[in-house]
């Protein structure tokens, strides 16, 4: 009992961080990040003045984001392979009255399609070795009872 006990708290702690892992930059930045959808008005800057922009728009990183009371905008990252095909994409909603910073810090959830799952591959993996450990550990039962000659009960 006590080995499954200890073998499901350890798959338990492990996969608590699975999404972590699997949510992690996996050190590739965007290939292009787009205004997707837009309400309300929504200008961006170079570090020049501020200029009104449209659905579609290309953003680069550093660009910031102005949005008026009362608006949003959604922004899409996309991660391209060598051929120009779509390996994730990443959602941000921005919404009120700010200004925003494009960068590349946009996650994907891990359980989402097309999130890189290597982290939570190594997480999973790294859990499985380590209940297979304890679940070899040999648990020290204690000896049959018998009862002494005061009628005690005791250890053999």
């Amino acid at each position: 009992m006590a080995k499954i006990l200890k073998t499901a708290a350890l798959a338990l702690f492990a996969t608590c961080f699975i999404g972590t892992a699997a949510a992690q930059d996996m050190g590739a930045a965007p290939s292009k990040i787009v205004l997707e959808a837009k309400a309300g008005s929504v200008m961006t800057s170079a570090g020049g003045e501020y200029q009104t922009v449209g659905v579609g728009k290309l953003l680069t990183r550093g660009e910031s984001m102005m949005l008026a009371d009362g608006s949003s905008a959604t922004v899409v990252y996309y991660y391209l392979d060598s051929d120009g095909d779509v390996i994730r994409k990443c959602t941000e909603k921005y919404k009120g009255a700010n200004t925003y910073v494009i960068d590349d810090s946009c996650v994907v959830a891990g359980w989402l399609p097309g999130a890189n799952r290597g982290g939570a591959a190594i997480i999973i993996g790294a859990g499985l070795i380590g209940a297979a450990i304890l679940n070899g550990m040999d648990d020290v039962e204690p000896g049959p009872l018998s009862t002494g000659p005061n009628g005690s009960i005791s250890h053999l």
